[in-house]
C-alpha cells in the first residue's frame, strides 16, 4: 500500500543502469513493505505536461497551415488586383507617376485589408493566451511581441506577393496593357 507522497528523488552521477541496480540491490534492505516503483524525472514530466506539449504541436501545425493559406490566398489575391489595375497603371505610368506611387496605390488595399484582420483577428489570440496562461502559477513574461511577431510575418508575406506582382506590372509596356 503506497502512502500519498511517497516519493524518493535520487540525484546521481554515472549511468543511469548502474544506479538503477543498485537502487535495486538496496531498497528491499530499507523499504521491504514499499514496491520499487522508479520513474525517471523526464518521464514524470512528460505524464504532467505531454497534454500541453500536444496542445502546442497542434497549434503550431494549425498556425502553419492558416499561414500557408492566408500566403497563398494574398498570392493569388495580389495576382488578380495587379491584373485588375494593369490600365491604371499604365495610365498613372504614361502620365509620369513613379513607381513608389504606383505601389502606394496597389498596396493600399492589401494593407486595409491587413489592417482589418488583425483588428478581427489578434484581440481574440490575445484572450486565448491569456487564458491559457492563467492556469500557471509561473509564467514566461510572454508579452504583445508574439503577436506583433505575426502580424510582420503576415505584412512581410503580403509585401512579397504584391512586389512580385507589382514588379510585373511595372515592368509591361503601357501599349500593351491599354490594348487589352
Amino acid at each position: 500500500m503506497a502512502s500519498v507522497g511517497a516519493t524518493l528523488a535520487i540525484r546521481y552521477r554515472g549511468s543511469e543502469s548502474a544506479m538503477r541496480q543498485t537502487l535495486a540491490k538496496l531498497w528491499p534492505r530499507y523499504f521491504p513493505d514499499y514496491p520499487l516503483l522508479p520513474v525517471s524525472a523526464s518521464q514524470q514530466l512528460d505524464k504532467r505536461y505531454g497534454q500541453d506539449i500536444r496542445t502546442a504541436q497542434l497549434l503550431a501545425i494549425a498556425s502553419a497551415v492558416a499561414m500557408l493559406i492566408a500566403a497563398f490566398g494574398i498570392y493569388v489575391l495580389s495576382a488578380y488586383s495587379v491584373q485588375r489595375m494593369a490600365r491604371e497603371v499604365a495610365l498613372r505610368k504614361l502620365y509620369g507617376a513613379g513607381g513608389l506611387a504606383i505601389a502606394g496605390l496597389v498596396s493600399r488595399e492589401f494593407l486595409l485589408v491587413l489592417a482589418v484582420s488583425a483588428a478581427l483577428s489578434l484581440p481574440p489570440a490575445w484572450l486565448f493566451i491569456r487564458y491559457y496562461l492563467a492556469g500557471f502559477v509561473a509564467r514566461a513574461p510572454i508579452g504583445g511581441w508574439t503577436l506583433l511577431l505575426s502580424l510582420l510575418l503576415c505584412l512581410a508575406v503580403a509585401a512579397l506577393a504584391v512586389c512580385r506582382h507589382l514588379l510585373g506590372a511595372m515592368r509591361l509596356r503601357p501599349t500593351l496593357a491599354l490594348r487589352s
